[in-house]
């Protein structure tokens, strides 16, 4: 999840898999009043406000950098990737006719007709927040409407991973109770038949985050990070684990030195994995790469996106690029989904 301020990182979706799922914060008047729901977050000024054990609480931390094109600031050590350019925003509250302020931890894959379809986290305003899905316009995957479905009714998880299986079927991973669980569709993402739990809290060593799944020399290799809670600073850490079949995992070593969160991993026939994935590094938050040839040990980081988090890649529709989905403030505290296009190499 996009981290909404310092000590937020992952919001909606801690609060979705502690069935406690949540809009924005509506706006208190003063720091010490009381409030209602553990972890919203409302701005104060230059700091913000945080619902903490029903009081309101103000915290000085400074915002993240501003949205766009990377840039490491002054005095900043941080190496910069000029991979992708932001070109628009692909969804916000507006494609679901939402005043909730947020949508969020994107996941995209292409219909058999190349248009791009996006399942995501939305915080409705009347209902059940949830998966909500949205279709592209034209086969660029640039501008979205929603499809008016519910993939899972009635329930609140959060963090999807799409894995395409040929067609108009797929398997979709995401977080649930302090789990890593699966499910398929057969009608390009409309409806799903869950199959279980796949990763649990025990298995992993600490409560997971979805999995981001690659195919990488002859066996199915997923990475994924500790859950983000909200008002929680904890280490961040990712992991990788492997499969023969999509369903039953074996747990393998940390990833990343420096730690990061919700990672999202490609690779090329060489067998080169290049892992994206939301940090901090000193003043600077953003989504970072780095890389791998065995794809356990990683390094060459470089900053990706200023302020974006939660990348989901796939291929451009035309011209062998890629698109990159991932979530940023849109302004007002209206946290949303943009679209950046490639325009260097995605495994560097």
């Amino acid at each position: 999840m996009l981290r909404l301020r310092h000590v937020s990182v992952g919001v909606v979706l801690a609060l979705v898999v502690s069935s406690a799922v949540m809009p924005l914060a509506r706006a208190a008047d003063q720091p010490g009043e009381p409030c209602s729901t553990e972890g919203f977050i409302q701005n104060l000024g230059t700091g913000f406000l945080v619902c903490t054990n029903g009081v309101w609480q103000a915290s000085s931390t400074a915002p993240p950098p501003p949205l766009g094109t990377p840039s490491a600031g002054a005095g900043s050590t941080a190496k910069v990737a000029k991979i992708f350019k932001p070109v628009g925003t692909a969804l916000s509250q507006d494609t679901f006719g939402s005043t909730g302020k947020q949508v969020a931890d994107a996941t995209a894959f292409r219909l058999p007709d190349g248009r791009v379809r996006i399942l995501a986290f939305v915080n409705v305003t009347t209902g059940l927040p949830g998966l909500r899905s949205a279709t592209s316009t034209t086969k660029a995957g640039t501008s979205f409407v929603s499809d008016g479905t519910d993939p899972f009714p009635g329930t609140p998880v959060g963090q999807p991973r799409a894995f395409p299986l040929g067609g108009n079927s797929l398997r979709l991973f995401f977080a649930e109770a302090g789990t890593v669980q699966t499910a398929v569709s057969s009608d390009g993402g409309v409806t799903f038949t869950r199959q279980g739990p796949v990763i649990t809290t025990e298995q992993a060593g600490f409560e997971p985050g979805v999995i981001s799944v690659i195919k990488h020399k002859g066996v199915y290799r997923a990475y994924f990070s500790n859950l983000e809670k909200p008002g929680v600073h904890a280490e961040r850490v990712m992991r990788t684990a492997t499969s023969s079949d999509l369903m039953t995992w074996t747990m393998g070593p940390s990833v990343v030195a420096a730690g990061g969160s919700h990672p999202f991993a490609v690779t090329d026939k060489t067998g080169k994995v290049a892992l994206y994935y939301a940090a901090d590094r000193g003043s600077t938050y953003g989504i970072w790469v780095s890389t791998s040839k065995d794809g356990i040990n990683f390094s060459k980081e470089k900053l990706v996106v200023v302020g974006g988090g939660d990348a989901d890649i796939i291929r451009a529709a035309s011209g062998g690029g890629y698109l990159m989905y991932y979530g940023a403030d849109l302004g007002g505290n209206n946290f949303g989904i943009k679209v950046a296009k490639s325009i260097g190499k995605v495994i560097p």
